[in-house]
């Protein structure tokens, strides 16, 4: 049963463009055991409709479904398995755009002039991708007692703040002043789809399950033929040839996708979104450890501190996530 709570603090009331709620279910067929009734997810309170209408959504046993926390990669995945599920039609995704490839499954409650992407689904051949940043227990429940394919990336905790900071400013949906501002917000579970750690490590604790593909953003930048390789067991696909890979490779380049309008949605936001920026960037830097010439040593070492302090709970560091960053 779908549970919700106001989140009515200041901050949040002062810095968020939508009135913002937490929401939770019990979590129903999740491999991992936990208390899911508490396990809570920011959202704005437009998720009251777009939620009951997503946890009642028909699986299909083909679907593959990528799940991250925002700004972690996901753009850049979906384009990957939609390829590979699709005997690498680049002419198609570049004639396509990827939301109508791929629908983004919960973007009707974050943008909330979007078309409904759950009844999009309902109108695509299998094998449907399928992209959402829910965590666990706010995916439908069929998805997991059919044991669909998910696969998740997780990225590093500083980056996804420096990237998730300028997409939310940019867009207009927080409206604070500052980045030391937004990561106080994304510490304390105020910006939408937090909590960021728990998010990350329920689906880490999930990795061994065979229908689950974990990955991070840092990987698919250190090798990204290994990652393709993978996935392409995972998903029952034939391993590529040496040129199917390098042509892949120039496709899914970040300059590539950022000049593919398919892939790159910036242009698209700009037309659907009225509160958005002129300088909005969907697409803004794509590397590794921009934290480190955007971000304070001192914010830095409160957010380490705030990691270490969760990690520890569940006896983990971010190298056991992420490697050596």
């Amino acid at each position: 049963m779908l549970r919700s709570r106001p989140l009515d603090t200041e901050t949040a009331k002062k810095r968020q463009l939508f009135q913002m709620k937490q929401f939770a279910t019990e979590g129903l067929n999740i491999p991992l055991k936990k208390n899911w009734s508490e396990s809570w997810c920011t959202l704005s309170q437009e998720f009251d409709k777009v939620l009951v209408e997503l946890l009642d959504m028909e699986i299909r046993h083909e679907d593959v479904f990528i799940i991250t926390f925002i700004k972690c990669g996901t753009t850049w995945m979906q384009e990957a398995v939609w390829l590979l599920l699709n005997n690498l039609d680049f002419e198609k995704s570049k004639n396509v755009h990827i939301w109508d490839r791929s629908p983004f499954l919960d973007n009707h409650g974050f943008n909330v002039t979007a078309p409904n992407a759950i009844k999009l689904c309902k109108t695509l051949s299998s094998p449907r991708v399928i992209k959402t940043h829910m965590p666990p227990n706010l995916l439908p429940p069929q998805l997991w007692k059919n044991k669909t394919k998910i696969i998740y990336v997780a990225r590093n905790c500083k980056d996804v703040v420096i990237s998730s900071y300028h997409f939310t400013k940019k867009l207009g949906s927080w409206r604070g002043s500052s980045l030391e501002e937004f990561a106080q917000d994304f510490m304390n579970n105020e910006v939408m789809y937090t909590s960021f750690w728990s998010h990350v490590v329920d689906y880490w604790k999930m990795r061994q399950e065979p229908f689950v593909f974990f990955t991070t953003y840092e990987e698919m930048q250190r090798d990204l033929p290994a990652v393709i390789r993978e996935l392409c067991q995972f998903l029952g696909r034939p391993q590529l040839t040496n040129l199917e890979m390098e042509n892949i490779k120039i496709h899914l380049s970040f300059d590539k996708m950022k000049e593919n309008r398919q892939t790159n949605i910036t242009f698209l936001m700009r037309e659907q979104v009225p509160t958005i920026s002129e300088d909005f960037q969907f697409m803004r830097r794509g590397i590794v450890g921009s934290y480190r010439d955007e971000m304070s040593p001192a914010l830095q070492a409160q957010i380490d501190n705030w990691s270490r302090k969760y990690l520890a709970l569940h006896g983990l560091t971010e190298e056991d996530i992420f490697g050596k960053l």
